[in-house]
């Protein structure tokens, strides 16, 4: 019946400030943005699509579980490192890297809205 997620909607401040990020740092490519709507639409090159939606409402898209902060949206990478150093140059909030029982690495992260993130890459690498 469904055939795939289409778009992730998350929470911002600030659409034009936020677009810039999403597509400064994180590469993401602006198609859209409606002062009207205060909607805006990102793609990533493989075709998903983030919208961001202006809100003054004090909400972001994390969930906790157990105590335990979650992200809602979980990206790949296949360099973990340069994504690291990417993210702390642009002064984003990155926990330390996490490297599971089999070897995947995941990196958690916030823009800077408070959304936290999540970058998962399946090679192995050097640590951070």
């Amino acid at each position: 019946m469904i055939d795939r997620i289409l778009y992730v909607e998350i929470p911002v401040k600030n659409i034009p400030f936020s677009l810039n990020w999403y597509s400064e740092v994180l590469q993401f490519q602006k198609v859209w943005h409606s002062m009207e709507e205060k909607l805006a639409q990102l793609n990533l090159p493989s075709g998903q699509m983030l919208f961001l939606s202006e809100t003054s409402d004090n909400t972001n898209a994390n969930f906790s579980k157990n105590g335990e902060e979650h992200s809602v949206i979980g990206f790949q990478t296949k360099d973990i490192n340069e994504l690291y150093n990417t993210l702390k140059k642009s002064g984003a909030t990155v926990e330390p890297l996490v490297i599971d029982p089999e070897g995947y690495r995941f990196l958690h992260f916030y823009d800077p809205d408070g959304n936290r993130l999540t970058a998962l890459c399946d090679s192995i690498g050097d640590e951070i």
